[in-house]
């Protein structure tokens, strides 16, 4: 399992990973209200097909759980996970709690 705390050093952590590796600052610096996709946002559609795939291994290492975070009821809700870095962090919590 993974708290809300550790949840969020693992996207901040692979943010700033992908940051320096896309030479974008904003990542490498991004905090809870950093906008990861949307208008502007940090990252096109595949800097966050990236971080997607990225974090999901990144969960597995952690928790050794295998999760897709891109699935039908991510894509479906109201407020996508994917919209700001402190909603993706409560949503691989609740992702690893199931």
């Amino acid at each position: 399992m993974l708290n809300r705390e550790q949840a969020l050093a693992l996207v901040l952590r692979r943010l700033a990973a992908l940051g320096r590796e896309l030479g974008k600052p904003a990542l490498q610096d991004a905090d809870e209200q950093t906008r990861l996709f949307g208008e502007a946002a940090a990252l096109d559609s595949i800097g966050l097909v990236t971080l997607i795939a990225d974090l999901e291994e990144d969960i597995r290492v952690a928790t050794g759980k295998t999760v897709t975070l891109a699935d039908e009821k991510a894509m479906s809700r109201l407020t996508s996970p994917f919209r700001r870095v402190d909603l993706l962090a409560e949503y691989v919590v609740e992702i690893v709690g199931r």
